[in-house]
């Protein structure tokens, strides 16, 4: 059963209506209702959301889901928010595919993709997430519908992963997003993709394949894979990194097609089975740095985590293309509206804490949206012992309590 909510969250309303001018009235109240449902709702399908709202039509959600949305301007409006929010500094660009996982076959546009998670081709969405990381902020910049070649039409035309990568880098810049970096793996290497980069002043490190050829010190050009194995551990360079130990090993190599590169291969301690693969046009870091700088890849692995454990990216049950995409875009929304900040930290001043996580800002939301804030003043009222209780319990994760 669905919990009732009791209010929208001033904070987060506040935060919504600056998508008004994209909707019609009518529109904008259901536009309300879905951007909260996914963030506070226990089950995020669109019956249960639209449930949380006690007796709302539930066809006419279905159809405003599913009706013509300029996704395009909002998600501009989306970034203008980052932007007036922050001011940005230079950071990296992550692209990572995650799969959807469905079981619906009359979902239109889904398919057979390679799972990540799973290492086998199953049935879903393919999402080509793209994030904005550097150390004081995080956030999803697009995350296109991958669609296989016989699911294109006219007006959802087939396109490369890397041709959607390279797409909306250039929407990035063009949103005044200040980019540095590119990084992604193996599955968007291409020599097109590097020259772009380099076109557009980028740096890079990218996953390669150990068929790969290269040639270092400008002798015949052998596979990645054979230098691999040729390496014996006192190649590589250890770092303690976060208690964990890594191993790198780098060298300058020519690729052709592509000029002098640096070839990077690392490994972590316990996983020396797993190792990774890299091309970088970065030539001044130390090994050091470099392994640094890989290590922050692991951002998108956290935005997959959050999207879909905390804000229902995998729970849609929609037909129709044009409706999973606006669900997507919500997500990313409802992502945006829960980024740390200091509009909402009146209640944890007293205890010095922070929202930190996704999963606090959704339980915190939660709280606000199903008991009201009277309920919430009251309680502190009550005293910091009450308040203590109530957030410890509620909002906060069980080991960073306040």
């Amino acid at each position: 059963m669905s919990i009732p909510i009791v209010e929208t969250p001033k904070e987060l309303r506040w935060f919504i209506t600056q998508y008004k001018s994209c909707f019609t009235k009518k529109q904008f109240k259901h536009f309300e209702r879905l951007i909260t449902g996914l963030i506070v709702s226990e089950n995020k399908t669109l019956q249960e959301i639209n449930d949380c709202f006690g007796k709302c039509n539930q066809s006419n959600f279905n159809r405003f889901v599913n009706s013509s949305w300029d996704t395009n301007s909002i998600n501009r409006v989306r970034i203008n928010q980052i932007h007036n929010f922050t001011r940005l500094t230079r950071g990296i660009f992550i692209c990572d595919p995650t799969l959807l996982h469905k079981t619906g076959k009359k979902m239109e546009k889904a398919n057979y993709h390679y799972s990540g998670k799973t290492k086998k081709t199953e049935w879903g969405h393919l999402l080509v997430n793209n994030l904005f990381y550097n150390e004081k902020i995080h956030f999803p910049i697009s995350s296109p519908i991958y669609i296989r070649e016989q699911d294109a039409d006219e007006q959802h035309p087939f396109k490369k992963t890397r041709e959607i990568m390279l797409e909306q880098i250039e929407f990035a810049l063009d949103q005044g997003i200040p980019l540095w970096l590119v990084m992604a793996d193996a599955g968007l290497h291409a020599d097109y993709v590097l020259s772009k980069i380099k076109f557009l002043n980028l740096k890079y490190i990218i996953g390669n394949r150990i068929t790969n050829k290269i040639s270092v010190d400008r002798k015949k050009r052998i596979a990645i894979g054979k230098i691999e194995k040729s390496l014996i551990a006192k190649n590589y360079h250890r770092y303690k990194i976060n208690g964990d130990k890594y191993y790198i090993y780098t060298r300058e190599v020519y690729t052709r097609s592509v000029g002098k590169e640096k070839l990077i291969i690392t490994y972590k301690k316990g996983d020396e089975k797993n190792k990774k693969i890299y091309t970088t046009n970065i030539f001044t870091l130390s090994d050091e740095s470099l392994m640094h700088l890989l290590l922050k890849r692991w951002k998108v692995e956290e935005l997959h985590r959050d999207e879909k454990q905390h804000l229902g990216l995998e729970d849609y049950q929609i037909r129709k293309f044009g409706g999973i995409q606006k669900v997507v875009l919500a997500v990313l929304i409802a992502y945006t509206a829960l980024i740390p900040n200091a509009s909402r930290q009146w209640i944890l001043h007293t205890f010095n804490r922070r929202l930190e996580t996704i999963g606090e800002g959704c339980r915190y939301f939660k709280l606000i949206a199903t008991k009201g804030w009277r309920w919430v003043k009251g309680k502190v009222k009550e005293g910091q012992s009450k308040l203590r209780d109530i957030l410890n319990r509620f909002v906060l994760v069980k080991n960073a309590k306040v």
